[in-house]
């Protein structure tokens, strides 16, 4: 029976290791943190889960945020300018936003019930070359500079050398809710702003996520000292926020908004960038990268947890399917998850790109009629079907065409 160690305890590491488990594989997870430093710590990031990624959750048996204060029903996406765009489309599947501070614990805790074994270590290159001689194959889910190191870029799946949107990220009180759940995405000249319900320990609060373009009015809030001046941090968001998202400004209450806790923002700017998915260790050992070892979508199409999942599922089968895990069966898996891979980084990074026409014409006709709405997006859902619907004038009118003649 092989034995597997997982380097990485995030989604994508704990969706295999689970996955593995199931199948009567042996784990080893290998996570930076603590569980109990992880809850208490800073937020990771904010991904919405949906429906595809909830079902796999479902067979996992670690389905545990069902039809609560979490759920996402649809997206609305709005852009001022003429023509004006405003629509609200259904998704097919209910989405989910869980804080990754209960969500990783909460998945931890049930690997170890089950019989899994955690080791909190943080692992240089050399360290996972020494890890792999007690495993059979090490699988390395930690977007960590000093782990990704053995992963060089791939620069012809890379097309950005710098990141494309400058962050800013956090929980926050006092925006009411929208009845049905959904996202909320306002596009600007400056950049995107987007909000969603967000279940912490504490309960529902709302996520709220600034992607701003470089040199562009919203940038300036990724480097504001929240924590030096969490009020003047709050002021300049909202001024940005009734400037560039009205719509959201409008569901503020400004006696009650404010940062969750201390702490709860993330800054900063995120490199789309593909890796070689696998190197050969001194040990003589295969390393595979996953996760954001592997992939770094930017969030703005909210696919990297997804993508994550979906990738750990499709690993833990080839790796069930047996060895020997050897150079050529690196290279098989490499073939196969980028089939799965490729329209999802290809539909992340149109979204990062300047605008161009046919999607845009996606939006106005949506804006006029809801079959397209709540077709395109139900795609968040399906990035392979999003991929070609958008990848081409062409694509784009064959499928209006369908989904028009359909209804």
């Amino acid at each position: 029976m092989s034995d597997i160690a997982i380097v990485g305890a995030g989604i994508s590491g704990l969706h295999l290791a689970l996955r593995l488990q199931q199948a009567g594989v042996t784990t080893t997870v290998y996570a930076e943190r603590s569980s109990e430093d992880l809850a208490a710590g800073r937020p990771l990031s904010l991904p919405v889960r949906f429906g595809k990624t909830r079902d796999r959750e479902r067979e996992l048996g670690v389905s545990y945020w069902e039809g609560g204060d979490d759920d996402t029903l649809g997206v609305r996406l709005v852009a001022r300018g003429e023509p004006g765009i405003e629509f609200l489309g259904r998704l097919d599947a209910p989405a989910s936003g869980v804080d990754l501070r209960l969500y990783l614990p909460t998945l931890t805790a049930e690997y170890l019930e089950r019989g899994g074994r955690v080791v909190v270590l943080r692992p240089d290159a050399s360290e996972i070359d020494r890890i792999s001689r007690d495993h059979d194959l090490v699988v390395v889910a930690s977007g960590r500079a000093a782990t990704t190191g053995l992963f060089p870029r791939d620069p012809e799946r890379s097309p950005y050398t710098s990141p494309q949107r400058v962050l800013t990220a956090g929980l926050f009180h006092g925006i009411a809710p929208v009845d049905p759940g959904h996202i909320h995405f306002q596009v600007s000249e400056a950049g995107e702003i987007f909000s969603t319900r967000i279940l912490t320990a504490d309960g529902p609060v709302h996520g709220m996520v600034v992607e701003g373009l470089p040199g562009g009015a919203l940038e300036q809030l990724a480097s504001y000292d929240h924590l030096e001046d969490p009020a003047g941090f709050e002021k300049t968001l909202l001024s940005l926020v009734a400037e560039y998202a009205p719509d959201l400004r409008e569901r503020i209450n400004d006696r009650e908004f404010g940062i969750r806790r201390p702490g709860d923002v993330i800054q900063g700017g995120l490199t789309p960038v593909v890796r070689r998915s696998w190197a050969a260790l001194d040990s003589g050992r295969i390393a595979l990268a996953l996760g954001d070892a592997w992939i770094v979508n930017d969030p703005l199409a909210g696919q990297g947890a997804n993508l994550g999942s979906r990738i750990a599922f499709e690993l833990a089968e080839l790796i069930v399917a047996g060895g020997p895990f050897d150079e050529a069966f690196a290279e098989r898996v490499a073939e196969r998850l980028w089939r799965i891979a490729e329209p999802v980084v290809a539909w992340s990074n149109l979204n990062v790109a300047p605008p161009v026409e046919h999607v845009g014409g996606i939006f106005v006709t949506a804006t006029a009629d809801q079959r397209v709405a709540d077709a395109f997006v139900a795609n968040f859902n399906h990035p392979a079907d999003m991929w070609e619907a958008v990848k081409s004038p062409d694509a784009t009118r064959a499928w209006l065409d369908k989904i028009t003649e359909a209804g």
